[in-house]
């Protein structure tokens, strides 16, 4: 057997890889903590008053901000808990980009009673904020609007006194977050994988995955068919894995 089959993968590397992709995810987050920042200051500078659609309105300033702030971003905005707003019982403030360099809202059916019902109040990203009260990564997965487009959407709990407001939200397009996480993956000497806590492949450094798959089983110290696992994202539970030689 030669000397380079008997290599195994640097720890330090893999750990420093596994650091990297934590600060992208960082980032991808930072506009959203902002953002949940903003409407519970609104909230409470309303005093008590009706704070409806009209007046979450007024945030599109900060929604554009974190567009503008994040190239990664597709879309970004606030979703409402059901009954929060004075004038609507479901609401969306949620905007695209455009191909023309702007900005466009996203219009869905919230109406309960219709087929074609968008029902957020049950998505995953919407459950962690509403049954954990905590920060969420969804997917990958088909853009609604855009069926030809991968994303994963990140969600901000937006709390006020102890009472959920909704979320702070964007859907991060795969095409360009891409770019940031494939890099790391692919400087380790052997495929590795970066992996959500639901089993799926977010990203990998190698073609025997593909983003959304989802693994047998969760890569685990002492698998035989991983070298190594260290965590990426400690409170999503995503995980950077080695195969094996």
């Amino acid at each position: 057997m030669s000397r380079t089959a008997l290599m195994r993968v640097d720890q330090a590397a893999v750990e420093a890889s596994a650091a990297e992709l934590g600060d992208v995810i960082e980032r991808m987050f930072a506009p959203l903590t902002k953002m949940a920042g903003a409407l519970a200051a609104a909230w409470d500078g309303a005093a008590g008053s009706p704070y409806g659609t009209g007046e979450l309105m007024e945030l599109q300033g900060i929604i554009f901000d974190s567009l503008d702030a994040v190239s990664e971003y597709d879309s970004a905005g606030y979703v409402m808990y059901p009954g929060i707003l004075s004038d609507r019982d479901q609401y969306l403030e949620w905007w695209h980009r455009t191909d023309q360099s702007g900005f466009q809202p996203l219009i869905l059916n919230l109406d309960p009673g219709s087929p074609d019902h968008y029902d957020y109040f049950n998505m995953e990203w919407f459950v962690a904020a509403r049954e954990e009260a905590r920060r969420f990564v969804s997917g990958p997965l088909i853009d609604l609007p855009c069926a030809e487009s991968h994303i994963l959407t990140f969600s901000q709990p937006v709390v006020w006194q102890d009472r959920l407001l909704g979320i702070a939200g964007a859907d991060v397009a795969m095409s360009r977050l891409e770019m940031l996480i494939v890099p790391p993956l692919r400087r380790l000497q052997y495929p590795a994988v970066l992996v959500n806590g639901n089993r799926r492949v977010v990203a990998a450094g190698d073609a025997r995955w593909a983003a959304g798959d989802k693994l047998r089983t969760m890569p685990s110290v002492g698998d035989p068919a991983w070298q190594t696992v260290a965590p990426v994202t400690p409170d999503q539970g995503w995980v950077l894995a080695v195969s094996a030689p």
